[in-house]
């Protein structure tokens, strides 16, 4: 497969497992497909799993140009299009959650469920997102020590900082196979921070599971109250973890997650 044109670029996409029921899965900013090794082998056990490359990441097409929210949300449309996957469960985190949520809010049709994780409806209703934080998230690969652990800390809750060094390792490590070009991440921060869904997020009619960690420091977990109070029918569940607490708190957000689009996917 694994190119598809979708829209105007190539997506960099891979289907694991087998099934009726459908998952796909979307990232967040300078992240690619190979950071989600803690849910591709659980999720693939039960349903058809779609991971794919956002524009400007890992290795689909780069192009240098605005990027936006909304047009990420079309890619993944399109990209479904060109897979003739007529209805799927999204899974979008941070920045991904972000993109599912105009998804949602634009393909309704398309969706059975929904979960948005670790992430923000946007704009100035929203808790305000740490620029020191993201600044050196921003940063990308560095020397500097302090920066390096601004970016931990972003990223991590203080118990994995201090006792699962190999999770941060397996991290660093997914990121550095397709490194990103800074143009590239620019382009994705930029949209990430024009993002704004607060007045349309209540649009979003499929049921939905809005998950947290409760250290998140990057995207403060208030930010996933205000969007399962806005979104009708909303869960709101919170793991162990900060930012990436799909992976630090990997087998209970994976069976909640596996839960959950069980019992709302068609049969």
């Amino acid at each position: 497969m694994p190119h598809i044109k979708a829209g105007d670029i190539q997506i960099y996409c891979e289907l694991h497992g087998a099934g009726d029921q459908t998952l796909t899965l979307i990232r967040g900013l300078g992240a690619d497909l190979c950071a989600w090794f803690a849910q591709v082998s659980a999720f693939s056990k039960h349903f058809r799993t779609l991971v794919f490359d956002n524009r400007g990441a890992g290795r689909s097409d780069k192009p240098d140009a605005p990027y936006s929210i909304r047009q990420m949300a079309a890619d993944v449309k399109a990209l479904l299009d060109a897979l003739q996957i007529e209805r799927t469960a999204l899974l979008g985190i941070s920045m991904g959650g972000m993109i599912a949520q105009e998804f949602a809010i634009h393909y309704p049709e398309k969706l059975s469920c929904l979960i948005l994780g670790c992430t923000s409806f946007g704009g100035p209703q929203s808790v305000v997102l740490p620029k020191d934080m993201f600044d050196a998230i921003l940063a990308g690969p560095v020397a500097d020590e302090g920066v390096r652990q601004l970016q931990e800390r972003a990223l991590y809750s203080a118990a994995t900082i201090r006792d699962n060094r190999g999770l941060i390792a397996a991290h660093a490590e997914a990121r550095s196979k397709f490194p990103m070009p800074r143009f590239a991440l620019m382009r994705q921060a930029a949209a990430l921070f024009n993002h704004d869904a607060a007045d349309r997020i209540d649009q979003i009619r499929v049921p939905t599971l809005v998950a947290t960690g409760r250290e998140d420091r990057l995207i403060p977990p208030a930010n996933s109250g205000l969007i399962a109070k806005r979104i009708p029918g909303a869960i709101l569940k919170e793991f162990s973890g900060g930012h990436v607490f799909t992976s630090e708190s990997a087998d209970a957000f994976n069976d909640c997650a596996i839960d959950f689009v069980k019992s709302h996917c068609p049969r």
